[in-house]
C-alpha cells in the first residue's frame, strides 16, 4: 500500500513538472491600425475622394471617431510600415454605367452601375493615389501618409 502512495506521489510530481514547462515570456503582437473610411463620388464634371477625418489617410493628427470614453487620450502608433487599412465607399452620381480606376502603388478597378454604389476594403501602402473614371472629366487625389493609429486603446475593435 505504501508503494502505491509513493508511486502516485512520484507520478503527480512528474506531471506537475512537465506541465510547468514551456515559454516563460509571451510577446504581445501589436494591434492592427484602425481602418479609415474614404468616400469617393463620381459625377460628370468631378471626382471627390475624401477621408472621413482629415484630407488624407495616415496624416498626423487625423483621428477617427472613437467608440470609447478615451477619445481625448493620446493614441498609440501602430507599425508605420504596415499598409493602411482603408474602407472605400463609392457613389456613382452619373446616369451611365462606368468604372472607377485607382492608380498608385496599388491599382484597383471597380465597375459601377448607373446611379449605383460600390465599395472595397484594401490595405494601401504609403503613397499618392489617383482616382479616375471614363464617365467624369475630373480626377481625385488621395494621400496615404505614414501615421497609423493603433486600435489597442479602443473597445470593440480588433
Amino acid at each position: 500500500m505504501r508503494g502505491t502512495w509513493v508511486t502516485a506521489a512520484a507520478l503527480l510530481a512528474a506531471c506537475a513538472s512537465i506541465a510547468g514547462c514551456g515559454a516563460t515570456t509571451h510577446e504581445n503582437d501589436p494591434r492592427p491600425p484602425v481602418p479609415t473610411q474614404v468616400s469617393v463620388s463620381v459625377s460628370e464634371d468631378q471626382i471627390n475622394a475624401k477621408a472621413a477625418i482629415g484630407q488624407g489617410v495616415g496624416e498626423p493628427g487625423a483621428r477617427q471617431p472613437y467608440l470609447n470614453q478615451n477619445r481625448n487620450a493620446p493614441q498609440n502608433q501602430a507599425d508605420r510600415k504596415a499598409p493602411a487599412v482603408v474602407n472605400v465607399a463609392i457613389a456613382n452620381l452619373t446616369g451611365r454605367a462606368t468604372t472607377l480606376r485607382m492608380q498608385g502603388p496599388v491599382h484597383r478597378e471597380i465597375a459601377l452601375t448607373p446611379g449605383g454604389s460600390g465599395s472595397f476594403d484594401m490595405a494601401l501602402p504609403t503613397g499618392i493615389y489617383l482616382f479616375s473614371s471614363p464617365a467624369s472629366s475630373g480626377t481625385a487625389r488621395l494621400n496615404v501618409g505614414r501615421s497609423r493609429v493603433s486600435s489597442g486603446g479602443d473597445v470593440l475593435l480588433p
